[in-house]
């Protein structure tokens, strides 16, 4: 009985324990999402253009990989590969995602389905974060993606006479 019991439990407590993509913050615009922390290069690869080698060692992280969109710089993005073996470059994981919003002022972006305003304190508000006013202004915000740390940080222009407008999104894992 018990080994019969044991063999139900497993693979639910197994099964209880994976992460989702839901489970970490998803950015998107218009038709287009991704969720560092889960989404990987392959993903990346199906919808931006990246000039990326074609494998990542053991422990090897790509920083600031410009990715295009219709030929066009949208974002800088991470990859790591947290393995003991060579990957193939599809297989890294996405583990930053900083998108300049200037480079495409027309679409509308949500983060978990919520969208964004133009101004960083509104944000901030909505999603119950850190409001900071140091040299400029920025939001940071974020939860527990399994074991990792999920962040989004709002930052506000610099250099606009709005400091408070929104300028760009960075959302990583740690």
């Amino acid at each position: 009985m018990k080994k019969l019991l044991s063999l139900f439990l497993i693979p639910l407590l197994l099964c209880g324990c994976t992460v989702e993509r839901e489970d970490y913050y998803i950015f998107s615009f218009g038709d287009y999402t991704i969720a560092p922390g889960y989404d990987d290069a392959e993903y990346l690869e199906l919808i931006f253009e990246l000039d990326l080698p074609e494998t990542l060692e053991p422990n090897e992280t790509l920083e600031k990989k410009e990715v295009h969109f219709w030929g066009d710089y949208l974002a800088d993005v991470d990859l790591s590969n947290d393995g003991k073996k060579t990957i193939p470059i599809g297989e890294a994981k996405v583990t930053r995602f900083v998108l300049y919003l200037a480079n495409f002022p027309d679409a509308v972006y949500r983060i978990d389905g919520q969208e964004l305003s133009p101004s960083v304190r509104e944000n901030c508000e909505k999603f119950s974060g850190e409001y900071i006013e140091r040299n400029g202004y920025a939001c940071v915000f974020g939860k527990k993606s399994g074991k990792k740390k999920n962040v989004v940080i709002l930052y506000g222009d610099l250099f606009a006479i709005d400091q408070d407008a929104l300028d760009h999104v960075e959302i990583y894992v740690e």
